[in-house]
């Protein structure tokens, strides 16, 4: 089911240790779960190495956008290229609507569950409107179900061990517990001055969403920021999904788990 590798290998692509215990990661763990739209994808591509090309290009978009935002809130100097202005003035449209307050220790942080004895590194937390809330930033085109699974995880870990881990092995004690869970969603778009579709800038391709589909569509020149702030109520109910996806996991490699000593 699985390509073959060596053990040492599949500890690294799947998990972290921390403090001399090996954890599997969040990300490797919800992969489990059928994701339509990757499978429509990947069939849609020309072949199988040119949608692993388009996937690295929106891999390495997503990490230029985290590093823009991050630095926004940071108050650190950054040159955005000009590719990217859409979302660094989407960001600022975001922040002129909310209230919002992070700081360097509260980005890119790893968090770990010893009950359920996963980790994972999320990408923010922040107090939203006075809120002490975990924030998921993506670039993709929506809101997929699926983080629904992520943010549960992370949400669950933050507040059984309310403190986060740097790559160094310092911890940071958070403030107080985490009380919500959000998704930012950020785009770079162009809308038809004929029907109005939008049309969703990607380094992997170009997106067409609404309007008409028999328009010959006329894209103004002018680059528009398009973001949301979605927040993911129901934690309970999302983590047990989480759950459910680790005991398959669990199984898909148990070969693996058992040689480590995690089985």
């Amino acid at each position: 089911m699985f390509p073959q590798m060596s053990l040492e290998e599949f500890k690294k692509r799947h998990g972290y240790v921390i403090d001399n215990v090996w954890y599997p990661r969040v990300t490797s763990i919800v992969d489990m779960k059928s994701k339509p739209a990757l499978y429509y994808f990947y069939a849609s591509a020309e072949n199988y190495e040119v949608a692993q090309q388009k996937k690295n290009k929106a891999a390495r978009e997503g990490s230029i956008v985290h590093e823009i935002l991050e630095a926004i809130v940071t108050g650190r100097e950054i040159i955005v290229p000009p590719e990217f202005l859409g979302f660094k003035k989407g960001f600022e449209e975001f922040l002129k609507n909310y209230s919002f307050f992070t700081k360097y220790e509260w980005i890119e942080k790893r968090v770990k569950h010893s009950n359920y004895r996963y980790s994972g590194t999320f990408d923010m937390l922040a107090e939203i409107n006075g809120i002490f809330s975990l924030v998921d930033i993506k670039t993709s085109p929506e809101i997929y179900d699926d983080y629904r699974l992520q943010t549960s995880a992370y949400f669950y870990a933050l507040n059984e061990e309310p403190w986060l881990l740097e790559k160094n092995g310092r911890k940071i004690v958070l403030p107080r517990y985490v009380e919500k869970r959000y998704i930012f969603r950020i785009n770079q778009v162009q809308y038809c001055e004929k029907c109005g579709a939008k049309k969703i800038l990607r380094s992997s391709g170009d997106k067409i969403r609404g309007g008409d589909p028999n328009c010959e569509h006329q894209f103004s020149n002018e680059i528009f920021a398009d973001w949301e702030l979605k927040e993911f109520e129901n934690p309970q109910e999302d983590f047990k999904g989480f759950l459910g996806c680790k005991e398959l996991w669990e199984w898909a490699y148990r070969d693996y788990l058992k040689e480590i000593g995690y089985l």
